[in-house]
């Protein structure tokens, strides 16, 4: 049914929820996993809380390409094809757009919680929902 499942994380507790269940799914259906981690300096994007924390200290390029890579070696432990996609932006706007790119069957996002401190992320799901090529399952994350 799925041939290529989406996860949107950014490293936080509640999207590894997201994430758990991404790969549970790409492992029923034996699709490929995409994992997406966006970051920037904006207010919608991922990474803010550290960027107002520590802004000279915290590299979120790196963060976020650890974060990614970290999931994408536990899916290749379970036997998944799996690839990384770290980027810049507006979350909602590139999960969407590297879900069209990458031909996704199935995009996973949490509902909620982003590193440390509670932000728009339930808009991000929210947008996703509203503009993807593919099916979206909201993973409950609380």
């Amino acid at each position: 049914m799925y041939k290529s499942v989406l996860v949107a994380t950014d490293g936080s507790q509640t999207a590894g929820e997201a994430v758990r269940v991404a790969i549970e799914l790409a492992a029923i259906f034996e699709a490929e996993l995409h994992v997406v981690n966006i970051y920037g300096t904006g207010a919608s994007a991922f990474g803010v809380a550290a960027m107002t924390i520590a802004p000279d200290t915290v590299d979120l390029g790196e963060d976020a390409a650890t974060n990614a890579e970290s999931v994408v070696s536990l899916a290749r432990q379970k036997g998944l094809s799996a690839v990384s996609h770290v980027g810049t932006g507006d979350p909602a706007s590139q999960i969407v757009a590297i879900a069209k790119e990458q031909g996704t069957d199935l995009i996973v996002v949490g509902n909620r919680g982003m590193r440390g401190m509670k932000r728009v992320l339930g808009s991000v799901p929210n947008a996703v929902a509203h503009r993807a090529p593919c099916a979206v399952l909201i993973v409950n994350t609380t």
